[in-house]
């Protein structure tokens, strides 16, 4: 959809906002979604759940021709509040369970917000101010941290 790589041309933007978020309205919307890929699989469970996880919904069903259909779980959606660009605490969690994700809010298209998701939870939370326009997140600890939240 070419308004997708056009739209934030600043031009674009101050020549009629209107129009702009006429389009935005119609465009997906992100989401946050779990994907589960099973590292082991037995060919007698075909057509069962692979996901043995007790917290997600997530599903990974082997088939018969021996490919496996993943089905995500939905961690964060909402209505003109998509999160893009997430964040974890790389430096103590990459390849580690975490609990914390940062991302982008956007309303229509245009970035106005941080957000804060917990993904065992789904519980959020907004960091927004008027006029203010954040960039992608980055996770910052502080030195002394004790608690993967805690930058």
């Amino acid at each position: 959809f070419e308004f997708i790589y056009n739209y934030l041309y600043l031009v674009n933007l101050r020549a009629n906002w209107d129009e702009v978020k006429r389009h935005a309205e119609k465009a997906p919307q992100p989401e946050a979604r779990r994907y589960v890929l099973p590292l082991s699989i037995d060919k007698a469970d075909t057509g069962k759940n692979l996901v043995t996880l007790p917290y997600t919904t997530a599903t990974a069903t082997l088939r018969s021709d021996e490919t496996i259909w993943l089905e995500p779980e939905v961690i964060f959606s909402g209505p003109r509040h998509a999160f893009e660009f997430p964040q974890i605490n790389y430096k103590k969690y990459s390849g580690k369970p975490y609990t914390y994700t940062y991302g982008l809010g956007l309303n229509h298209f245009v970035p106005d917000r941080l957000c804060k998701l917990n993904v065992k939870t789904k519980e959020t939370w907004v960091w927004q101010e008027p006029d203010s326009y954040p960039s992608e997140p980055i996770f910052v600890s502080h030195p002394d941290a004790l608690e993967e939240d805690d930058g």
